[in-house]
């Protein structure tokens, strides 16, 4: 790996243990306003100081807010460089299958002080044609981060109308797992299996490290930290969550208990207890 890699990567994932506790906090970029991402200015501060190490944010975030990731033990910008309608419902002027488009070079990512991009890979499209321009886009994305030093990070997910019958199923993250290795990510982003038994096979198809992607929010504090607890027991590195930390009782809490349980084994009791009282 180039020097520019390890220095941008070693940012994000702890060097001594390869794990990393991520927020997600580029929903306004495919959702609009939402609860939690309203004062994106306070609540990045928030939980930057409660913990987390890197946050994965859109251009227009990065720019506004660029004192965030500025100094020194401040968190990396992981910057999404990709725009979809996959995720609005109908009612908000969205789609069934959706579709999607690079937003922002990679170029325009190290300029804005980026230490890794981020893009969706959605496989199970109806058109077979589509899922290849998907692979086709993250390929590219990945030659042009191998080029300038920057850390390429793939987001598969099974999401086309061939898919949306069983979502989680744990070959089909696992298929997309081993695909974006094979394309030239240096981190994944997938989706959580639902339990630590099938989430073996996406960690054991993937030769890079697997961090998991919150989705919705859940109905109940202890399902979002056994989902956590899961992951890392099944060889994940860590998480991307969002909706999870910031529209949490007490976002602050929340990010340190998951903090701890990523980088200090903190157990699901325990994190449960300390978030209750």
């Amino acid at each position: 790996m180039i020097a520019g890699k390890t220095i941008r990567l070693g940012r994000i994932l702890d060097p001594r243990t390869g794990r990393a506790a991520v927020i997600a906090f580029d929903h306004g970029v495919h959702l609009g306003p939402l609860p939690g991402v309203m004062t994106p200015g306070e609540t990045l501060a928030l939980l930057a100081e409660a913990g987390a190490d890197a946050f994965l944010v859109g251009p227009g975030t990065a720019r506004t807010f660029a004192h965030v990731f500025a100094g020194r033990g401040a968190p990396a910008l992981i910057l999404r460089v990709d725009w979809t309608n996959r995720w609005r419902d109908a009612d908000h002027l969205g789609s069934e299958e959706g579709r999607g488009r690079m937003i922002v070079s990679v170029e325009d990512a190290a300029r804005l002080g980026a230490d890794a991009v981020l893009a969706y890979m959605f496989i199970g499209y109806e058109d077979p044609d589509a899922e290849a321009q998907q692979v086709e886009a993250v390929a590219r994305m990945a030659q042009d981060c191998e080029r300038l030093g920057i850390g390429c990070i793939i987001e598969p997910m099974a999401r086309g109308v061939r898919a949306d019958h069983d979502i989680y199923r744990a070959d089909y993250i696992a298929l997309g797992a081993r695909m974006a290795c094979e394309l030239g990510a240096d981190v994944l982003k997938t989706d959580y299996s639902g339990d630590s038994g099938s989430f073996r096979l996406v960690t054991e198809a993937s030769y890079r490290p697997v961090l998991i992607a919150g989705g919705p929010k859940t109905k109940t504090l202890r399902e979002a930290l056994e989902m956590v607890h899961g992951a890392l027991a099944a060889g994940a590195n860590g998480m991307f969550i969002g909706r999870n930390v910031f529209q949490a009782p007490d976002p602050a809490r929340m990010m340190g208990v998951l903090r701890r349980m990523i980088h200090h084994n903190l157990d699901v009791e325990s994190a449960l207890s300390e978030l209750e009282t």
